[in-house]
């Protein structure tokens, strides 16, 4: 459990640092709405809603956005990625990947709308990074899923041998 919280706390940390870098000159994947989804479905699902607040939260006052955007916006997209879910009955890679696509497209989007001032303002001109994140974060999580089964599969070889 304790080993769960340092990974969100450190991918919290981690996505802070690429939206002070990468976000404002090009795009940062957003690996929030990665851990987090593939935490619930590893782990309890309240990793999806306990996860997504404080992680949320801790982001917008660190990125000094409206507090609470950063938290109905992650609440918002794991529950797209939950109802996505309950139609499929996928597991695996592509599964994990598709609900994260998922969570990024529909958090971003919300954040958009809620943190923009006035509410909703500027939507279409802001809207166009949302793909180009989402695929970023896909990249991303393939990337980090097949370097983290190599780190098993090479653990797992250590221990046998």
């Amino acid at each position: 459990m304790q080993v769960r919280i340092i990974v969100l706390a450190l991918a919290v940390i981690v996505q802070f640092l690429m939206e002070l870098t990468a976000g404002r000159l090009f795009i940062a994947p957003a690996l929030i709405p990665f851990v987090l989804v593939y935490l619930s479905e590893n782990y309890e699902k309240m990793w999806a809603v306990d996860g997504a607040f404080w992680s949320g939260l801790c982001l917008d006052f660190l990125l000094h956005q409206p507090p609470g955007s950063s938290s109905l916006a992650l609440l918002t997209g794991l529950y797209a990625a939950r109802a996505f879910s309950r139609l499929s009955s996928g597991e695996g890679k592509g599964y994990l990947l598709s609900m994260s696509a998922i969570a990024v497209m529909v958090s971003d989007t919300v954040f958009i709308l809620v943190a923009s001032r006035p509410v909703g303002s500027g939507f279409s001109s802001i809207l166009l990074p949302v793909i180009p994140r989402m695929v970023i974060t896909v990249i991303a999580g393939a990337l980090l899923l097949i370097v983290t089964e190599w780190i098993m599969g090479f653990r797992s070889r250590k221990v046998r041998g």
